[in-house]
């Protein structure tokens, strides 16, 4: 796995979290940066969410810890839907449940040895960097 573009997949996290912290509340054209912020988020649930759906298509479904391609699908669209119907905040908050329980899909993927001990070291660090970030983003006004 390339640890680089994990981490850096994290950056726009940090940045939302950390650019309050110097004056900056948004980045024109784009929006304020909790919107900013619930984009993104959604977009990396939705993909997060489909490396199950990957690995669902690889390994028999009596190997998975839940159904990955039902969850994988519920958890995006749990996401999306938040990020219609209710605030950045929300979908942040949605976004960081969403985030724990997808490392809790890998965590039982690591211990079937379905996934890599490389993946694994890399996606609960990352993991805990964005949760952090998201909670400063809703955190900080």
């Amino acid at each position: 796995m390339n640890h680089r573009l994990a981490y850096a997949g994290a950056l726009p996290f940090l940045a939302c979290a950390l650019l309050p912290l110097v004056g900056v509340k948004t980045i024109p054209p784009i929006g304020a940066l909790d919107f900013v912020a619930a984009v993104y988020t959604l977009t990396i649930v939705s993909f997060m969410a489909g490396v199950h759906w990957g690995t669902a298509l690889y390994q028999p479904p009596t190997e998975w810890p839940v159904n990955l391609l039902l969850s994988s699908n519920a958890t995006t669209i749990t996401v999306w839907l938040a990020f219609l119907v209710t605030t950045p905040d929300i979908t942040l908050i949605t976004g960081i449940l969403a985030f724990l329980y997808l490392l809790w899909i890998d965590y039982h993927l690591y211990r079937r040895r379905l996934i890599t001990d490389d993946y694994w070291q890399t996606r609960h660090r990352v993991t805990a960097l964005v949760v952090v970030a998201l909670l400063l983003t809703v955190a900080i006004p």
